[in-house]
């Protein structure tokens, strides 16, 4: 008969088991890295933080390793989701070069357009409008800024953090190319009387797409004819379903005169975010002789919350674009306070599992013109194995689904793989860093981010310097240029002393 796991065996299998439960879904932004050293392990920290960012990562990892010392981290993290930052990009830069606010203007006044000018409108309306609505899109950006301090097992942490989401909004009930029955003649003009398009038809499905929008009363054949040909002439595919149904939105838009046109459209991008400014205490407990530690932190939080709304038609190129995203308005601050709770579980030298929760209070800021702004309990855990004495190999996983505020249907649970590798430099160290990271609640494929990291310690110095990226690249019209979907910088300086 197998005799029975011993209890530390048995409570570390218990912690995984933990670990890979389905996930609840929480309303929480995407898990941060603070630390250039976590950073650089891809963002496994849980089982492996040895230093004040404990108070962050796993606050049980206070109870061990007594150091003393003070360290000011920073840290910069961008991620454009999907494509929406290149369809921004593309709209704005379409505005610039098409001279797209004189086709507006007449819309407004119901003068008739011109061939071109119908092409720009359908190329807006049809082909880039639509690239704004996908679900999870959008571009979110991280500062982080602090100041941390150990002794024992107890840490101190001061710490600024942002949270700023462009989530892409599109406007369906604002498609028409006017208000006014009487203005149809922006599409009836373009076509001379009694001409046949339907002959230059080159797409499948286009003359089965023109009767259906001619069966429209305010359409006659010409001009639902006219309107599927200047379709095609803008590279529209007229046999596609999504093209087919908002080439019908529009039919039905124009001239309707409950509907909205084209120059009302609400798309574009609801800019808001979260500056949080915190101070923090830690402390961590030992127990069953130096093998378990628990450790909570109390912090008071003040929350700024910032929201605007940027109108596809409101810029004239991309560096508008940045202007307005990073012009804050509408701004509110809330006071409040929250706790994290961490345990670290030591069986030997070579084993370390942990878990930490964050935010268990749900602490929720206030917003103009927006729901509060929540951050839900959030819940992490790791695993950590020495291979040797000065090479460690690290896992973390989100237990939680955490749903952004910032970014509306983007969703995160991040795994984390992460190694160290420290050389002895005379009487300094330098610590090799590697890891990757990845989002389970989307492709992770698509989501992957590499990053990699140097530690220099020089007698009581210590310089951490981290950078992650995303192999995949997102293609910005503006100056021709491409930059990956991920991009990170961090960096710590920390002095180990004693007080």
């Amino acid at each position: 008969m197998t005799a029975p796991p011993p209890v530390p065996a048995f409570a570390a299998a218990l912690l995984l088991a933990v670990a890979v439960a389905v996930p609840a879904s929480s309303a929480a932004e995407e898990w941060r890295f603070p630390g250039a050293r976590y950073q650089a392990m891809g963002g496994a920290g849980v089982a492996v933080v040895n230093d004040a960012h404990a108070a962050y990562w796993n606050p049980g990892a206070l109870a061990f390793n007594h150091s003393t010392g003070v360290e000011f981290p920073f840290a910069l993290s961008t991620a454009a989701l999907g494509d929406a930052l290149a369809d921004a990009d593309a709209i704005a830069d379409f505005i610039a070069q098409n001279g797209f606010a004189g086709v507006l203007a007449k819309m407004q006044t119901g003068v008739p357009l011109t061939p071109a000018e119908l092409q720009d409108a359908l190329s807006i309306a049809v082909g880039r409008l639509p690239g704004l609505g996908e679900p999870g899109e959008g571009f979110m950006a991280l500062p982080d800024l602090g100041f941390v301090m150990r002794r024992g097992r107890l840490a101190v942490t001061v710490r600024g953090s942002g949270t700023l989401g462009v989530d892409p909004i599109l406007d369906l009930a604002n498609l028409g190319f006017s208000d006014d029955v009487d203005a149809l003649t922006q599409v009836a003009n373009v076509v001379a009387a009694g001409s046949d398009r339907s002959a230059l038809f080159t797409n499948a499905g286009s003359q089965s797409l023109a009767d259906s929008i001619a069966a429209l009363a305010a359409w006659s054949q010409n001009q639902a004819e006219e309107l599927v040909y200047q379709s095609e002439q803008v590279g529209l595919d007229t046999s596609a379903g999504g093209v087919r149904a908002l080439v019908e939105l529009i039919a039905e838009d124009t001239g309707a005169l409950t509907a909205g046109d084209l120059s009302a459209n609400g798309s574009g991008a609801l800019v808001q975010g979260l500056l949080t400014q915190e101070v923090g205490i830690a402390y961590a407990q030992p127990l069953f002789g130096n093998r378990l530690g628990i450790g909570g932190q109390v912090r008071y939080v003040r929350g700024t919350t910032s929201t605007q709304l940027i109108q596809f038609d409101d810029v004239v190129d991309g560096r508008d674009l940045i202007e307005e995203i990073t012009d804050f308005e509408n701004r509110e601050s809330t006071q409040t306070a929250s706790a994290d709770l961490g345990v670290l579980f030591r069986p030997n030298y070579r084993w370390r599992f942990g878990v930490v929760g964050r935010n268990l209070t749900s602490p929720s800021f206030e917003a103009t013109g927006a729901e509060d702004y929540d951050l839900e309990p959030q819940v992490r855990a790791g695993v950590a194995l020495n291979l040797l004495p000065n090479w460690v190999f690290a896992v973390d996983v989100d237990v939680t689904e955490n749903d952004s505020d910032a970014i509306d249907d983007y969703a995160s649970r991040l795994l984390s793989v992460g190694s160290e590798y420290v050389l002895g430099i005379g009487e300094g160290e330098l610590a090799l860093r590697a890891g990757a990271f990845s989002n389970l609640a989307e492709d992770p494929s698509d989501s992957l981010t590499l990053t990699a990291g140097l530690g220099f310690r020089v007698w009581r110095l210590e310089l951490d310097l981290a950078v992650a990226a995303s192999p995949v690249f997102e293609e910005i019209e503006v100056d021709d240029l491409e930059i990956p979907s991920r991009l990170s910088i961090s960096g710590s300086l920390r002095w180990l002393t004693h007080f």
